[in-house]
């Protein structure tokens, strides 16, 4: 199995390592020097990199994919983890509610029909990210890779806590309702392609429900569910292996990898040479990504900064 062949690597540069934070940093410095994991894309010309806040997004959706108290939350109609019916869900290991700006709900919340797409609020309360290469709609958005599905969905004000929702995931079909008065249903749908609801999990986290699950095969949805009107498959942006793009991206990659190794060897050097200096590279390097920095989400680049 390709997991054994890739355990029997990652074992080697632990045991290399010694610890958990050490192995993190020789997987992410491998990534810094040799992706553009850490590019943040400028503009939809910039053909590399990801937008802001995707890199974090990828990086949580990760750990959620391994975390055994999301594995919990697994929802299938067919395991142990829920009733014969498919209708419930079992709660949140832990329920992280967070102070956020209120927003606007639909008084009627007991309408079984999806909203239709609108172009006027939905965009204020979705991220890009939200619904990249997917959709945005009022109450919910999608967005997706080759390989998997990410589904946000606005819960009402009296309806954001995990043991107040009946939460329903199958292979074809998605049911979000309240566990009280189940006639109110939030978000319902058949799905306009399979999934592996065996392997999906969700969280709650501030008045959003997200779902997330592998799509049963690698394939581009036109839309999420039945019904719903298709995307423009034109601005659709696919991932692929570095080895599949392009040579000049390639090119572009690999330029961005040699300007990195230099940086670092020339950072190297500082600190050995002029202890002074390498601490104001350190402090710049704290404030680089503050909060307020118009540096922000941008490569460690101190070239770039005036410094006496």
């Amino acid at each position: 199995m390709d997991f054994q062949r890739n355990d029997a690597m990652l074992m080697e540069i632990l045991q290399d390592r010694k610890t958990i934070t050490g192995f993190l940093d020789s997987i992410f410095g491998f990534l810094r020097r040799n992706t553009d994991f850490y590019h943040t894309k400028r503009d939809e010309s910039d053909k590399i990199g990801f937008p802001k806040g995707m890199r974090d997004q990828i990086l949580y959706g990760a750990m959620q994919r391994y975390d055994p108290d999301c594995l919990l939350q697994t929802m299938t109609a067919d395991g142990g983890a829920l009733g014969d019916d498919g209708e419930t869900a079992p709660p949140a290991i832990e329920e992280v509610v967070l102070e956020s700006e209120d927003l606007s709900q639909k008084e009627d919340n007991s309408s079984k029909k999806n909203l239709p797409p609108q172009k006027s609020n939905e965009e204020t309360m979705f991220s890009p990210s939200d619904y990249k290469n997917g959709a945005v709609f009022e109450t919910h958005s999608w967005s997706q890779t080759l390989k998997d599905l990410d589904v946000h969905i606005l819960l009402p004000k009296d309806l954001q806590a995990a043991k107040k929702l009946n939460i329903s995931i199958k292979a074809q079909h998605m049911k979000v309702s309240s566990k009280q008065s189940p006639e109110v249903i939030i978000l319902e749908g058949n799905l306009s392609q399979r999934i592996k609801h065996n392997e999906a999990v969700w969280t709650i986290d501030q008045n959003r429900l997200l779902i997330s699950c592998d799509k049963s095969k690698e394939q581009w949805w036109e839309r999420l569910f039945e019904g719903d009107p298709e995307i423009d498959a034109k601005k659709i942006e696919c991932e692929r292996y570095i080895d599949d793009l392009p040579e000049d991206t390639q090119a572009t990659i690999e330029k961005l990898r040699v300007q990195q190794l230099a940086a670092d060897k020339e950072q190297n050097e500082i600190q050995t040479s002029n202890p002074e200096q390498a601490k104001t590279l350190d402090r710049l390097r704290t404030a680089w990504d503050a909060e307020g920095s118009p540096f922000k989400g941008q490569p460690f680049d101190p070239s770039i900064v005036r410094m006496s």
